[in-house]
């Protein structure tokens, strides 16, 4: 395992992940730092959000023109993103390309110039979007449906509040990512072609003199509710459920992967079969795991006329009870037939891996090989998940809807 990952943990405390892949002349890196939405501060929703747009308008000695210019003359494809935990910034592209851009990435998060000139259109962006969510009932109450299970600060929305976004100042934002911006937490994991003492070198040379600072505290606090109906004139409704499950790191994960699977794993799933192609209630319905640190969740969600709504919830809450009383043998190996490809897939692309090596390091401080995750898989029977099922009921659940009128509610 040693001569294809690579694990360093710098003084400072970034963690150095990588992965070498056979047969491709490609590598891709993503940098997470320790900004994400839930170390926003308090009255300021959106502040990582802002300044995952501002970082990117200029950094060390190039303005945000030449900062472009010089990223897409190494051929890089880029991306950035807030989550609940991290800010990430990442690329993919030719290999040694990817560790020559590794200064630049380092001047990003380090020395982002933050001119003030540049805020406003980074803010203005923020605002735009969360207006556009008027125009998307179904990501509004995604939106909410988080709001209202999950503890906050993690159930808060990443791209902020208009009233919050527009309490932000240059002067504010230049603060936090002095505070927030910073290598104790921070993982930054390349994944392909990669010659790891080359990439050790450019790593320590460009991030190890990198200064930490006090981590954030996050003090939690519970959601506000479990029943939410937001008034929208539409003639149709739209259905959020959410529930507790356990976290990635627990024995059960892919005994409950696959019941979600079976449940709702595309037009054999469920959810599809019983409640869209059987009685035609539905436009859309699904559901799926969500895991934070140390804490998971199902989130599922139905699309409907307004009309039918009622029997699409009655329906939908059935279907769940249902699960606690088994599955087939036959469901439990398309499920795993299903899951397991996506886990192939996903090590076809350096992209994925990239993600995935520091998605596992942070949520289980290890980096997790694909034969690991297929024998965990393979290794569910159709008498444990059985038996799970019906220990572990779904439930308590929060739900919201968005709709001209509100549901009947179970007890």
């Amino acid at each position: 395992m040693s001569e294809r990952f690579l694990v360093q943990r710098l003084d400072n405390g970034l963690t150095l992940l990588a992965e070498r892949m056979n047969g491709v002349r490609s590598a891709a890196m993503n940098l997470l730092v320790p900004a994400g939405a839930a170390t926003d501060p308090v009255d300021r929703d959106g502040s990582a959000n802002v300044l995952s747009d501002w970082i990117l308008r200029g950094a060390g000695e190039r303005d945000s023109r030449q900062l472009t210019d010089y990223f897409d003359s190494l051929g890089l494809q880029r991306g950035s993103g807030v989550g609940v935990h991290h800010t990430s910034v990442s690329c993919r592209g030719l290999a040694d390309k990817v560790v020559t851009s590794l200064p630049t990435y380092g001047d990003v998060v380090r020395r982002a110039r933050l001119n003030a000139d540049d805020f406003e259109a980074a803010r203005d962006l923020a605002v735009q979007a969360v207006e556009g969510i008027e125009d998307d009932p179904r990501q509004k109450l995604m939106m909410k449906l988080a709001e209202w299970h999950l503890p906050s600060p993690f159930g808060r929305s990443s791209m902020g509040r208009i009233d919050t976004l527009q309490k932000l100042t240059p002067q504010l934002g230049q603060v936090d990512y002095a505070r927030r911006y910073q290598p104790d937490g921070a993982i930054l994991a390349v994944a392909g072609d990669v010659d790891f003492g080359h990439l050790r070198e450019a790593v320590e040379q460009h991030f190890g003199d990198w200064r930490p600072t006090e981590p954030v505290e996050i003090r939690r606090l519970p959601p506000p509710g479990r029943r939410l109906h937001e008034h929208q004139d539409s003639e149709q409704t739209h259905i959020g459920i959410a529930w507790n499950s356990i976290p990635e790191t627990h024995e059960d994960y892919y005994v409950m992967r696959l019941a979600i699977e079976i449940l709702s794993g595309g037009m054999s799933g469920r959810l599809f079969t019983e409640i869209r192609e059987k009685r035609g209630l539905v436009y859309n319905v699904w559901a799926g795991y969500s895991g934070l640190k140390d804490y998971g969740a199902i989130f599922g969600y139905a699309g409907t006329s307004s009309d039918r709504a009622q029997a699409t919830l009655d329906v939908y809450l059935a279907e769940l009870q249902r699960l606690t009383q088994g599955v087939t043998g036959d469901e439990l190996e398309r499920a795993k037939v299903c899951l397991k490809s996506g886990t192939i897939m996903q090590g076809e692309s350096s992209g994925a891996r990239a993600g995935a090596i520091a998605h596992d390091y942070f949520h289980h401080g290890r980096i997790r090989t694909l034969d690991e995750i297929k024998r965990q898989i393979n290794a569910v029977t159709l008498d444990r998940i059985n038996g799970w099922l019906k220990l572990n009921p779904p439930g308590p659940y929060t739900i919201v809807t968005v709709g001209p009128k509100p549901l009947e509610m179970p007890d």
